[in-house]
């Protein structure tokens, strides 16, 4: 198993963590979430060299934060969902930083 397949192990348990206490009580598990912040940071420094991430590992990572977002449009109060999802979003600018592409930025088109 390599690095990154470790990644998205971890990916794939924080995100079952994270998600399904999200969906069925809009609960958010604080400690899983600093695991995926850290996870993130982890990721960045793994992958600042990389010129491509794997097509697979980027639907995962996004799918979290997504997520994230339409849990906090179906409850009252949003903002413990919202400020996580934020606190995502910084750390997958890392990841995602427009360095990674040589190409001027399409709007509207992410660059994985």
């Amino acid at each position: 198993m390599n690095q990154l397949d470790r990644f998205e192990s971890r990916l794939d348990a924080l995100t079952t963590e994270i998600l399904v206490p999200l969906r069925v009580s809009k609960t958010v598990q604080s400690k899983a979430i600093s695991e995926l912040y850290a996870l993130a940071d982890e990721l960045a420094d793994a992958l600042k060299d990389e010129e491509l991430i794997p097509r697979r590992l980027a639907g995962k990572l996004w799918f979290v934060f997504t997520q994230m977002l339409a849990e906090a449009d179906h409850t009252r109060m949003p903002d413990d969902i919202l400020m996580s999802a934020w606190g995502y979003q910084d750390r997958l600018r890392r990841i995602f930083r427009s360095s990674r592409s040589a190409s001027p930025p399409v709007p509207g088109v992410p660059r994985y």
